[in-house]
């Protein structure tokens, strides 16, 4: 990985608390809404404007420290005692891709003249597809910190069952599609005015 920039570094810092911040605030506000966040849109679009390793950096960050604050502040997966270490790499993983396919797709970006109701289409599909991955092989990550499942299969399947929680996994990929539909273009649109640098 490259050396960042010092405007990078002011990005990244400023990117991920901006994240925690709307993962705390509506923890406080929601805390039974879990499935339903707005951290995985800012991280993708953190990368999206600005490159993949400021996206990737603010999505391993603000993911890992999500996931070390108490429920019902933030996260879920914080009801445990102690949250295992094999479990904060993997999501600090999974949030660092939302953040990696953001800065690749917007690399070059642009939408002809007029054409940018396809941008809603385009960023439901990455919110759909992203988060789906993310709701999976978190399951899967759940499995291997906590072995509490006969198999990883079981693990997988109650990612789309409502049986441990009213509201499984799955409801978080069909939410994010559509907060990445209506929330991400106009935040891109807003970014790319600015003048700030990007890669």
């Amino acid at each position: 990985m490259k050396r960042l920039t010092p405007t990078e570094i002011a990005l990244v810092a400023v990117l991920s608390a901006t994240a925690l911040v709307l993962a705390f605030t509506h923890g406080l506000t929601s805390p039974y809404l879990y499935n339903i966040e707005f951290m995985s849109v800012v991280i993708f679009v953190s990368g999206f404007c600005f490159g993949w390793v400021v996206g990737s950096l603010v999505g391993a960050i603000a993911t890992t420290v999500w996931n070390l604050f108490p429920y019902p502040l933030v996260s879920p997966l914080a009801t445990i005692t102690v949250t295992s270490p094999i479990l904060l790499v993997i999501m600090a993983a999974l949030g660092a891709l939302y953040g990696a396919v953001g800065g690749l797709r917007g690399r070059n970006w642009s939408l002809p003249k007029g054409q940018r109701e396809f941008a809603v289409f385009e960023m439901a599909f990455w919110g759909f597809a992203l988060t789906f991955i993310f709701d999976v092989m978190s399951s899967v990550g759940f499995y291997l910190a906590y072995p509490v499942y006969p198999s990883v299969w079981e693990a997988i399947y109650l990612t789309f069952i409502p049986m441990y929680m009213v509201y499984p996994p799955i409801v978080h990929t069909l939410a994010n599609t559509f907060i990445f539909a209506f929330i991400a273009p106009p935040l891109v649109f807003a970014i790319k005015k600015m003048p700030l640098p990007r890669k």
